[in-house]
Parts: C-alpha cells; structure tokens; sequence
C-alpha cells in the first residue's frame, strides 16, 4: 500500500486513538468535547498535535486522518485539525492555521481537510465577521472548511 500520513506519523508517534474502523469518535481535554460522526464505518486515527507532534509556537490539539473509502487500493485520506477551546475563538484560529501549515502535517494521501473550532461557547453575534474573513481564508490558504462546533455537539464529516 502507498505511503500516507498516518503511516509517517506512526514511525514517531502513538496515536491517541488507534487505526480502527469506526463510525463515530469522541475527544475531550477539561470539559470541552468533540464529537465527529462520519455517517458509516471508515478506518480512522487520531493523533494529539499539540506538545506531541508540534511542540512549540501555535498548534491544535488533535489530527484525525480518515480514510475516504474501504477500498485498499484507495489511499485519499480526509484530515480533521481540531482545537477544543474554553472560548478563544481567536486564538484557536492561529492554532489551526499555524498546524495545517506545519510540514509534519501536510502530504500528498490528504485529499480533503477539514478545520474545528469545538467551544463550550461563541461570541453572541451568528455573523461574527472575523470569523466569516477566517472561514475565506482558510478555504483559499488551506483547501479546506472551517467551522464552529458546540462542546458535545456531533459534528457530521461524511
């Protein structure tokens, strides 16, 4: 089988989740969880980035690597950057930016990525325009979407 990430990331780290196959999957740090859901079962991993992988400078806590299709001669894997924050919406941006920029995270089996903010609470206002500008950024920088997760939410990636 064809190298990924996950198979690069395992020569040096152990995941917090092993490779299994899984329907859904839970994360928490202190009291904030995150809740992915994947709509069937699908070979999955998940690693802790931050003082594990990225050690210094900014960085999100958790990678899930999800395999797109049951199919061994398929390597495309989805990636999901996750940071569980108490309320710093702000400063889970740079974290995630920062992390899917880091060249320890980037490979050619990622076909599709993904960003989470998962958060106790947000700012009252839906249209936070510092957000939206984040949401354009982040799909023109890094290919990939950006939304906000409640803490306990499911959090659908297909």
């Amino acid at each position: 089988m064809a190298e990924s990430l996950h198979s690069v990331l395992i020569n040096d780290f152990a995941p917090r989740l092993p490779l299994g196959l899984r329907e859904n999957l839970s994360l928490k740090e202190q009291r904030t969880e995150y809740r992915l859901k994947f709509g069937a079962r699908r070979t999955c991993v998940a690693y802790q980035v931050d003082g594990h992988i990225i050690s210094e400078g900014n960085k999100c806590d958790y990678l899930v690597l999800a395999k797109q299709e049951e199919n061994p001669q398929n390597n495309n894997w989805k990636a999901i950057f996750i940071e569980l924050k108490g309320t710093d919406v702000e400063h889970a941006l740079k974290q995630l930016d920062a992390s899917m920029s880091n060249k320890k995270l980037k490979h050619n089996s990622i076909n599709e990525r993904h960003a989470r903010i998962v958060a106790k609470s947000f700012p009252a206002s839906k249209s936070n325009p510092k957000f939206e500008a984040a949401k354009r950024t982040f799909k023109e920088k890094h290919r990939c979407s950006l939304k906000q997760v409640s803490s306990g939410s499911p959090d659908l990636v297909a």
